[in-house]
């Protein structure tokens, strides 16, 4: 029997777990394609839809928020599909890394560079159009685009299970992405159904824009954070991480074998 003294242990789960985001945080942002995506795109937005030398917060706000939930949903879910379908999942499995803090790693890592992302944006409204940011208004922008890029990584996380092929994974999230991205208002006011905008407030795009321009033009003495807004984004969090757990596939999709047809008698 091998020697328990000289049998090499695993670290504990903190230094994995911070080793494992660390890895997978500079896998994702070496994806030159994702940083485009991400952090180029709703710049260009921005830039376009100012006037002038001047921009709204709220437009700050709603860029930034694109590029956060772009980069926490569809790049996130179709790198996990391609990781899967690749057998990268398989093989991690295998490793005595704990699945546990493997997965939560791939959604932490996530989370940090959505935040990112969604920092570049406002970053670009400060330094091209002067848009006036507190110490506090920063802080609070933090705090709610960790909590908005975990309440769409989760969910993201989980329908990567219901997605069988890589070719399958764009389209399918960009599905579910856009229309409730446009009924929430975040690239711009929309007229719809007073049904249609009361739905908006109870997904994950429309708290967090909403939460996102509060903190932002934050005035001395009022509330720093809508609470509603981030418990929605709560719950999407939680809700969708929950589901994840049951949902998520380690192994590749394998496709159905056809039964060959049986010879007549």
């Amino acid at each position: 029997m091998p020697d328990p003294a000289t049998t090499p242990r695993l670290p504990a789960v903190g230094p994995l777990l911070l080793t494992q985001v660390g890895y997978q945080a500079r896998l994702l942002a070496a994806n030159g394609r994702a940083v485009m995506i991400g952090v180029g795109l709703p710049v260009l937005l921005l830039i376009s839809s100012s006037s002038h030398s001047h921009v709204s917060v709220s437009a700050v706000a709603g860029r930034a928020v694109f590029g956060l939930t772009l980069t926490a949903w569809n790049i996130y879910g179709v790198r996990t599909v391609a990781a899967r379908e690749a057998g990268i999942l398989k093989r991690w499995r295998a490793t005595p890394l704990p699945r546990s803090c493997y997965f939560a790693a791939r959604i932490l890592a996530t989370v940090v560079v959505s935040v990112l992302a969604g920092a570049a944006t406002v970053a670009a409204g400060v330094v091209l159009y002067g848009t006036h940011l507190t110490v506090t208004g920063a802080l609070g922008a933090l705090i709610v685009f960790v909590i908005g890029a975990a309440a769409w990584a989760a969910p993201a996380t989980a329908l990567t299970g219901a997605v069988s092929t890589i070719d399958s994974a764009g389209p399918i999230l960009l599905l579910v992405y856009f229309p409730v991205l446009v009924i929430s208002g975040v690239l711009g006011s929309v007229s719809e159904a007073h049904w249609l905008h009361t739905l908006a407030t109870y997904l994950p795009a429309e708290p967090l824009s909403h939460a996102a321009t509060s903190a932002l033009q934050h005035a001395p003495g009022a509330p720093l954070l809508p609470a509603r807004d981030l418990l929605v984004l709560a719950a999407w969090a939680i809700g969708g991480l929950a589901v994840a757990t049951v949902t998520f596939r380690w192994e590749p999709h394998r496709p159905t074998q056809r039964r060959a047809a049986r010879a007549d008698a």
